[in-house]
């Protein structure tokens, strides 16, 4: 009899790490919602470097109205972030979750990581090919 091996997909890390997920979600480990919760952090401000592919998740006041909620899960061991429009917006497409590590920035209060590269058909990091924004106008 021969034996394969079942590959795990999920990756469980003690450091801070958020994935992104086919379905608009973003997913904070343990890691990183302890770092959150510890810093009174309930919503966040998703920020974009669109020339690094750099994401941030800001804390912000829940009134805010570009501010996010975060859903904590039982005993704070992971949460999430419906992201689908920022994600739409900076044109992510996969059909798998993309896990990555993350770093706290304390005194921002912010969650900081590098998304991979964006698929190629995707111009400018934010904007799809033939879609032309208001701010990118000039108007």
């Amino acid at each position: 009899m021969a034996y394969e091996t079942f590959e795990r997909r999920a990756v469980r890390v003690q450091e801070l790490a958020l994935a992104v997920d086919p379905a608009g979600r973003i997913a904070l480990n343990a890691a990183s919602s302890r770092a959150l919760q510890e810093a009174g952090v309930k919503a966040v401000r998703i920020l974009w470097d669109k020339e690094t592919c750099g994401i941030a998740l800001q804390g912000a006041r829940k009134g805010d109205k570009n501010a996010y909620s975060i859903a904590f899960g039982k005993g704070g061991r992971s949460s999430t972030v419906t992201a689908k429009a920022f994600l739409k917006y900076i044109g992510w497409t996969s059909r798998q979750r993309q896990t990555v590590l993350a770093k706290w920035n304390e005194q921002q209060k912010m969650l900081e990581a590098e998304l991979p590269q964006l698929p190629p058909d995707v111009v400018g990091r934010g904007r799809k090919k033939g879609v032309t924004r208001k701010e990118d106008a000039g108007s």
